[in-house]
């Protein structure tokens, strides 16, 4: 015999669950996030992600009454980060210059002193291909991150970076633009330094820190956008190590500004999703790879999957 039990009307609904539906939506925003992150992030060769402790953004070749606004943006998006912001004064560390000829600037910049821009050390920039990407690309906005290994016990560098030794000069118009005495800009680099203690397989007690961010855009491109939409995109690319050569038009994010200037407005909740989790996730996974499935699991409001042994 089958029995029926009915609610009563003093009793309360009962209620319903579409759990499938949401462990469903739950995957399928988790894919999607890892295929943002692997498409997105861009961290110097063998290295993890790298993120900034301290930003002081500066602005080249603009007038003072149209680059304020623009920085302030940047530096706002920086501090939300829990990034700490340098007050007037500082030496600038992201470093963006507005010129009316973005390519002829960037390759003469890069071939007057090639070590400003590559860190001639492990784990400090992209290498060589990435670097022909940055000259010779046709983009309105290009850009170029260099970070350094840090051991996370002592907080010293485990690489030598530019600046770290002096034996020559640089271009006095190179060593202006990133803001650097000419006789210190120039470095070599040293193996990385091995961990000792502390470290497991999985974690690291080297970590990643961007330390210079350079970015060349085009003026005549960006004609048009205000600064809340310009600041935006610049905090994206330069908080984040961000591909240059990404494809990012199947996802809705600021980095898609030129292809829809009236469509993208800023950072959108993706993008403000990817930093957060980048700047909250674990920043001593060993593998670039497990960083960004942390990073892409947060973004998903979901548990990383355990390693495997």
């Amino acid at each position: 015999m089958t029995v029926f039990l009915l609610a009563g009307p003093q009793d309360p609904p009962l209620p319903t669950a579409q759990l499938e539906d949401v462990e469903v939506m739950a995957r399928a925003r988790a894919e999607r996030a890892r295929e943002f992150v692997g498409e997105v992030a861009a961290p110097a060769r063998g290295r993890g992600l790298g993120r900034w402790l301290n930003v002081c953004p500066g602005i080249a070749n603009l007038e003072r009454a149209v680059a304020q606004p623009i920085v302030d943006r940047l530096a706002a998006r920086a501090g939300e980060l829990g990034i700490e912001v340098e007050g007037p004064g500082c030496e600038a560390n992201i470093i963006v210059v507005f010129t009316a000829d973005a390519g002829d600037l960037t390759r003469a910049l890069v071939q007057a002193e090639p070590r400003v821009f590559r860190g001639q050390g492990g784990g400090i920039d992209r290498g060589g291909a990435a670097l022909r990407a940055f000259q010779t690309g046709e983009r309105p906005v290009r850009w170029w991150s260099l970070s350094v290994p840090i051991n996370s016990e002592t907080g010293q560098r485990a690489v030598r970076v530019p600046g770290d030794r002096s034996g020559g000069t640089v271009d006095p118009r190179v060593a202006d633009l990133l803001q650097c005495n000419p006789a210190d800009c120039v470095g070599a680099g040293v193996p990385v330094v091995q961990s000792h203690g502390g470290a497991s397989r999985l974690n690291s007690q080297i970590v990643d820190q961007i330390y210079k961010s350079i970015v060349i855009v085009d003026i005549d491109a960006v004609a048009g956008l205000n600064a809340d939409q310009l600041g935006d995109y610049l905090a994206m690319v330069t908080l984040a190590q961000v591909d240059l050569e990404a494809d990012t038009v199947p996802f809705d994010t600021v980095l898609n500004l030129f292809e829809d200037p009236r469509g993208v407005t800023g950072l959108t909740e993706w993008d403000w999703s990817y930093l957060q989790a980048l700047y909250s996730s674990t920043s001593r996974r060993r593998s670039a790879g497990a960083q960004a499935t942390a990073v892409a699991a947060i973004i998903a409001r979901t548990p990383p999957p355990e390693p495997e042994e």
